[in-house]
């Protein structure tokens, strides 16, 4: 840090307790944009270049990840023929910002009648799929060079916020830590949501906070405008309704008894003027319609809607739906969100794969998934007492959003990926910021330590490059080594496709097999191999010679294959030749028993032929069973064509065997298995629920 840095920090008030309102006004008052020097100007620059080339080097070398199909065709049909039954499940704002540059584009639509058209979540991704590899990769790139807007902004407002909060040499670490910030390079230049939420939750506060420090009419309106573009990029953003009031009212209570209740009924008015204006913003991207679709053509129900038959999901949005207080695909989206969090899904944390969410998943993510000089310094900030005694207002808005953030995450079941925690990462990274500075002004070998820390932060990040989704710190043994703790999103994404392209092509390889998940076929990226996915199903000999490619979510077990094959059991105790997209995609080579392949493959078969053949969908689920007889699926396929042919004495046992399995395989969901077994009891076997954990 410069000498001038240093004496700018300590020109700045003290803001001892007693004086702390007036600090905090004379702060306010300071126009910081129209004062910044212009080699302040050029430090914020030379950062917002540095995270540019970061993340449009790294994500031009990756494939189309799995949100990114479904979001990039919806908000291409956004601007087409404003339908936002399209991927109803996140607001509109991102994607609408992604599909600007195709408006440009010479796009390819290989679907006929688009607008409105019937669909679910499930065609929302296949027509997806079908949209983006009609057309060049070029329309992808444009889409998430776009998308970058969102990481600028965040860097923009870390840096703003932090400078009013503690001053420039606090801004400038923030600075640094931010555009150097793996996760958030992750995820900034794809087209999904949660960077963007981010930048939207530290906005709001932001707006809070400078208005609670002086109230005008200006400030009021960037309240709204901030927490209405939060509440247009993600559904969790919703969480504002609390965390902005939760902060008025401890800000209140801080500053003493003094005028507590005027405060308190003119903070509140605020609060209701400023959600009136970002509920118009959340409507504006909308496009001031109530129905989700040109003409009020139906929108589908959330997927699992039956499985949360009298949830708060199921009973209070259709009434917000009656009264039509906010869009309806947002309506349907948040409804959506709701019950996959209360329904869940099978996670992945430090080796064991659970049958869904664990509240221990989000801390454990973060200490594997946070780079280690952030959190290093994040814990000499707690430490920090003299930062504590003289600055308590200031952090009390940066981590109280943090703790009500992380409690409701831990609450959740839905654990895909650190990236749903990225909205307290701006927060954090300003605390951390602030309590270092605060130690190292003062001692010559703290600024030592903090000048280390912020070049091993810069280091560990670029060496991660490209591979920033894999990445995890250097604890838990780096992005090589993240398929061992953490899956889905932490990992594999299905980022890696064109690694594995280039990897059978540059080691000439010329029989070779491919595992992978998500939807996705290796025609997409002409990968010369035979495939497995939820789109494909090329065939594969029981006896395989030569080398597998394996998705290390499929492997952990948390994305089901089709037909839930188990196909850890073939790679069990094998040690990867190569591992690519930092540990995405695992290969393999030798002699592989692929027998649970064919057997899920088999079953795909025997559930297509149910309803026209069923013998024949049974002799398929019996060969199925025999070459993989801990395949629970086969088994209730066994016991349905049985049913339906009308041997239930046969069938019976063959459904008590089936789930039994199932509540033993941990990819199944136990929520929606149950769901699953009243339906079988209601078709009339009686069946019990025999059968472990």
């Amino acid at each position: 840090m410069s000498k001038e840095l240093v004496q700018s920090e300590e020109s700045l008030p003290a803001a001892p307790q007693q004086d702390s309102e007036k600090s905090v006004s004379s702060m306010a008052s300071d126009s910081i944009a129209a004062r910044l020097p212009s080699r302040e100007w050029i430090i914020l620059l030379a950062l917002a270049a540095a995270m540019l080339a970061q993340l449009w080097t790294s994500v031009v070398q990756l494939s189309i990840t799995s949100d990114e199909v479904d979001h990039l065709h919806a908000g291409y049909r956004y601007w087409q023929c404003n339908d936002f039954g399209w991927n109803p499940e996140h607001p509109p704002l991102v994607k609408i910002v992604a599909g600007l540059p195709l408006q440009f584009l010479n796009i390819k639509d290989p679907i006929q009648h688009a607008c409105g058209l019937a669909n679910d979540k499930e065609d929302d991704f296949i027509l997806g799929h079908d949209f983006v590899f009609a057309n060049s990769e070029g329309m992808l790139t444009a889409a998430r060079f776009a998308v970058s807007l969102f990481p600028l902004i965040l860097l923009l407002g870390v840096w703003f916020f932090a400078r009013k909060l503690f001053g420039l040499p606090v801004a400038i670490i923030s600075g640094v830590l931010i555009a150097f910030e793996p996760n958030v390079l992750a995820h900034g230049a794809l087209v999904t949501t949660d960077v963007a939420a981010a930048a939207g939750m530290l906005l709001a506060i932001y707006a809070l906070y400078c208005y609670t420090c002086e109230p005008t009419f200006t400030r009021l309106l960037a309240l709204g405008l901030a927490t209405g573009f939060a509440l247009s990029v993600k559904h969790s953003m919703v969480l504002l309704a609390l965390i902005l009031p939760a902060l008025l009212l401890s800000d209140c209570l801080l500053r003493g008894r003094h005028e507590l209740r005027r405060r308190l009924l003119h903070g509140l008015g605020a609060l209701a003027a400023g959600g009136a204006i970002a509920l118009m913003v959340l409507w504006a991207t909308y496009g001031f319609r109530y129905a989700a679709r040109p003409g009020g053509a139906a929108v589908a129900e959330p997927p699992n809607f039956a499985l949360a038959h009298g949830t708060v999901a199921t009973r209070t949005i259709p009434q917000l739906e009656t009264w039509h207080l906010a869009p309806q695909a947002y309506l349907v989206g948040l409804q959506d969100v709701l019950i996959e969090s209360d329904v869940g899904r099978p996670v992945f944390v430090l080796g064991k794969t659970y049958h869904e969410g664990k509240w221990f998943y989000f801390p454990v993510a973060a200490a594997v998934k946070f780079i280690l000089p952030l959190l290093l310094l994040i814990l000499l900030s707690a430490s920090s007492f003299p930062l504590w005694k003289s600055k308590l207002r200031e952090l009390l808005y940066l981590l109280l959003p943090v703790i009500i953030y992380l409690s409701f995450s831990m609450s959740s079941k839905l654990n895909m990926g650190v990236r749903h925690l990225l909205p307290v990462v701006p927060l954090l990274t300003i605390f951390a910021a602030a309590g270092s500075w605060a130690l190292a002004r003062r001692q010559r070998w703290a600024m030592i330590a903090l000048l280390i820390l912020l070049l091993w932060h810069t280091g560990s990040s670029l060496h991660a490059f490209p591979n920033y989704l894999s990445y995890s710190n250097e604890l838990w043994g780096g992005p090589a080594e993240t398929y061992r703790h953490l899956s889905n999103s932490d990992d594999d994404w299905g980022q890696a496709q064109k690694m594995a392209r280039d990897y059978v092509e540059r080691n000439r390889i010329s029989n070779c097999y491919i595992l992978h998940t998500y939807t996705t076929r290796n025609s997409d990226y002409g990968i010369p191999c035979g495939g497995f996915s939820d789109m494909e199903s090329d065939p594969v000999p029981v006896q395989f010679t030569g080398t597998v490619i394996v998705s290390s979510t499929l492997l952990d077990r948390v994305v089901a294959m089709p037909s839930t094959v188990a196909i850890d059991r073939i790679f069990k105790g094998m040690k990867p030749k190569a591992k690519l997209g930092g540990s995405a995609l695992l290969v393999y080579q030798g002699t592989f028993n692929m027998s649970p392949i064919v057997a899920g493959q088999l079953l795909i078969r025997a559930y297509d032929v149910r309803d026209q053949d069923p013998q024949l969908s049974l002799q398929l689920s019996q060969r199925a069973a025999a070459l993989d007889p801990s395949n629970g699926r086969a088994h209730v396929y066994i016991c349905n064509n049985y049913h339906r042919m009308g041997a239930d004495d046969k069938a019976i046992p063959e459904c008590i065997a089936g789930f039994s399995l199932l509540r033993n395989n941990p990819e199944e969901n136990l929520v929606k298995l149950k769901y699953l077994e009243d339906m079988v009891i209601q078709s009339g076997l009686p069946i019990n629920r025999a059968g472990g954990e």
